[in-house]
């Protein structure tokens, strides 16, 4: 089910929804539905990050740029909101290097395991 943001009737939407579903907490059950998105497929938007390489430096779906961030505890850059991926061509052959991608931009693709040819921009590959 996707949740759509329609104004003040969020909260009260999202509260009828767990409640079907949930605990009857809307607290606890919003929790649970976060802890689930984040753990569901093992990739986080906000804690998902991959060494930044600048000659790697788009998502391979969308083609916008990685925000470059420093990494106080690795003492790296990094991409965040972003994954590896492996490519494969139309033979399902890997392709030599995996691809970075956003993990929001992966999720909307259905989060495949690896990535097709025409999954892809083209311009966007390196």
């Amino acid at each position: 089910m996707d949740l759509v943001w329609a104004g003040q009737a969020k909260e009260e939407e999202m509260a009828s929804i767990f409640t079907q579903s949930g605990t009857g907490n809307p607290e606890a059950d919003a929790a649970a539905k976060k802890d689930h998105d984040e753990h569901a497929d093992g990739y986080s938007p906000e804690t998902s990050a991959v060494i930044a390489d600048e000659s790697r430096d788009r998502c391979v779906v969308c083609g916008i740029n990685f925000n470059m961030d420093f990494d106080n505890d690795d003492c790296q850059y990094k991409y965040y909101n972003c994954r590896e991926i492996d490519l494969m061509n139309d033979a399902e052959i890997a392709l030599n290097d995996s691809e970075e991608v956003f993990v929001t931009c992966w999720r909307g693709l259905g989060s495949p395991k690896d990535l097709t040819m025409d999954q892809v921009l083209h311009d966007a590959l390196h």
